[in-house]
């Protein structure tokens, strides 16, 4: 017995030690630690409301974008409430709310019902149903997607126009994350929010607050470039949770808004709880301000030309498939653009498609000639000065390919001046090692694809412009090579380009062989602070020989002067450029199959010649169908760009 009380007392020992140790740790070593932790338990930070984001100007300082205050009312669950107490909550206040009831769905109707009567709908599965839930064969998603099939119409037909108010509310009350704010009605009446701000203890979760909404002062100019704001989607969460985002803030979804959000997004007033009483420890701030390389007013001028334009020509004979265009204005020296308007008819109105010019592709036809001959004289299958005879092209078991009038013996300014086919095809063949004679076969090099298709990407051709807007197409290159689809391409008439990809093109010959990267931002500000600022960026430069360059300039100004761009632009401007047509298809029938062939036509200049400010470009998709009688095409690009033009 001794021995083991001996053996207690030396455990107790033991474990009274094992205490102190840890007390005096705890105490005396760990003291200013746990203090600290005391402290920030009691002292909570908590962020205050999103401030407003930053203004987008133009280059000029014309505001664009601003924010407005938008009176909001808002439902957040509180802590223990029932699912039957949320539903009386949406009856008790469904006719203090005028919402939209337009949009409650079938589906959303079926969820209610579901959720109010489910022993109810469980009692119409089968027996089979049901077992294969508990054996977990089917998911939980599938087992209530059972159920809900369940729901007969006439279940749903015992609902008045009073309860399908409340089952709406109810939806906006549950929509996304349970821990979330809901925005039950923004830009509420004084009626409405006078309401829930008087009533908002007595509403469980309701309340009211000013929000900040994004104001466009020239309305839907340029919207789809700004791009929108929104709350997070669950495709974004852990992107923006990462950069220290709550789920429930303000973030830009797209374009500019989302590109530059790092910048135009506010920071959030800090307070600190203290003895449950706010105290502020840092103040809100209203994001940083965009300022862009557009010119509104010349924006704006572009706009109207192309709105009314395609109104007009929509009147005109032929034009079954039309309706869209665009114009993108940059300058040449350094990537910028000035002006980026696409216009888009829907439903008998025309809407903002700006970003159309780098989203929207098609074969631009003849445009790209200055490049092809550069690629002749480049690679030395065409000299400087040199005549050939235009006349159709025959290859066997293929149909002649001419130009649009034969034009006999011409050299290559005249090819390019009145656009001859037949001068770019005799081209092609030599590129592609094939030695022409009429009705012979023709095995091309495959390799002369890659040929033109690398030297076209040096202007800009069947590559990105590096804008910093979304979702930038490089365009299509076709897959299949032979003889006539080399051909094609040298006329632009098998690879799609976007226009801003043309505007790119004719830029770098403007300038003399530089490719500068595009961009819309030019510098972001916090107040009259400059914090960044974007300087151009080359992403190449031509290695063409300079008297190559300069006889594809020369030809370029005889087209404006008496080639096929001809009065496009007026005298005075001292312009040069190059028109483009080519067969395109539609589906006509909305079948999937692209089988009525169309006329599309392109444009691109730059003036002064001598020392170019401007480089414009236009794409129209489906000016003209061919199966019709007439052969009428709406001069839709002469018209716009003569008209834009006259008013620089």
């Amino acid at each position: 017995m001794r021995i083991k009380v001996n053996i207690l007392n030396i455990l107790m020992y033991i474990f009274f030690f094992i205490i102190l140790t840890r007390l005096y740790y705890l105490q005396i070593i760990k003291h200013d630690y746990y203090i600290e932790l005391l402290e920030n338990s009691l002292n909570k930070e908590i962020e205050g409301d999103t401030m407003p984001r930053g203004r987008i100007y133009d280059k000029n300082g014309n505001l664009l974008v601003d924010n407005t205050l938008v009176k909001t009312i808002y439902y957040k669950k509180e802590s223990g409430i029932t699912t039957k107490e949320e539903i009386e909550l949406a009856y008790k206040i469904k006719d203090h709310l005028d919402l939209d009831y337009s949009k409650l769905t079938t589906s959303y109707m079926k969820d209610f019902y579901l959720l109010t009567n489910e022993k109810e709908i469980v009692k119409r599965l089968s027996k089979e149903e049901i077992d294969s839930y508990q054996r977990r064969i089917i998911t939980d998603s599938n087992f209530y997607k059972l159920k809900k099939d369940k729901i007969t119409v006439e279940d749903l037909e015992k609902y008045t126009e009073e309860d399908k108010k409340a089952i709406y509310l109810y939806f906006l009350m549950n929509n996304g994350y349970s821990y979330d704010e809901k925005i039950i009605k923004l830009e509420a009446t004084e009626e409405e929010f006078a309401y829930f701000s008087e009533s908002n203890s007595k509403l469980l979760g309701f309340d009211t607050k000013y929000t900040y909404s994004r104001f466009y002062l020239y309305g839907d100019t340029l919207k789809s470039v700004f791009g929108n704001v929104g709350k997070i989607t669950s495709e974004n969460k852990d992107y923006y949770l990462n950069k220290g985002y709550s789920l429930n803030d303000t973030v830009g979804l797209s374009n500019l808004e989302f590109i530059y959000d790092d910048y135009l997004k506010g920071s959030k007033e800090i307070y600190k709880l203290v003895d449950n009483e706010k105290i502020l420890v840092k103040d809100g701030k209203r994001g940083n301000d965009l300022y862009l390389t557009i010119d509104i007013n010349l924006q704006k001028l572009v706009d109207n030309v192309l709105e009314s334009e395609l109104k007009r020509a929509k009147g005109s004979v032929n034009t079954k498939y039309f309706d869209r265009s665009y114009v993108t204005i940059s300058n040449p020296n350094d990537g910028s653009i000035l002006a980026l308007s696409g216009k888009l008819l829907e439903k008998g109105k025309v809407v903002d498609y700006s970003i159309g010019n780098l989203v929207d592709t098609m074969t631009s036809g003849s445009v790209v000639k200055g490049a092809s001959i550069l690629v002749g004289y480049q690679t030395g299958n065409v000299k400087i000065g040199e005549f050939m005879v235009d006349e159709c092209i025959k290859l066997k078991s293929t149909p002649k390919k001419c130009s649009i009038v034969t034009m006999g013996y011409i050299n290559d300014l005249d090819a390019i001046k009145n656009s001859s086919n037949v001068y770019q095809f005799k081209i092609a063949l030599r590129v592609g090692g094939v030695k022409y004679h009429y009705d012979g076969v023709a095995h091309i090099k495959e390799e002369a694809f890659d040929i033109y298709r690398n030297n076209f990407a040096k202007f800009g051709l069947g590559v990105k412009t590096g804008i910093d807007l979304e979702h930038e197409s490089s365009g299509y290159k076709g897959s299949k090579k032979d003889a006539g689809l080399l051909m094609n391409l040298a006329i632009g008439q098998y690879d799609t380009y976007t226009n801003l990809q043309l505007n790119q093109y004719i830029s770098t010959i403007a300038n003399n062989g530089t490719r500068y990267k595009f961009h819309i931002l030019d510098k972001i500000q916090d107040n009259a602070k400059v914090i960044k600022e974007v300087e151009p960026i080359v992403l190449n430069k031509l290695d063409f020989k300079s008297e190559y360059l300069s006889r594809v300039k020369k030809a370029l100004r005889l087209v404006i002067l008496e080639g096929t761009g001809r009065n496009y632009i007026k005298v005075s401007l001292n312009a040069s450029g190059k028109t483009g047509t080519s067969e395109t298809f539609v589906d006509s029938n909305n079948d999937g199959k692209f089988e009525t062939e169309s006329i599309s036509t392109a444009f691109v200049a730059y003036f002064p010649s001598d020392k170019p400010e401007y480089s414009i470009s236009i794409t129209t998709p489906n000016i003209s169908y061919i199966n019709n009688r007439s052969g009428y095409i709406y001069p839709f690009n002469k018209t716009v760009i003569r008209k834009i033009t006259d008013n620089l």
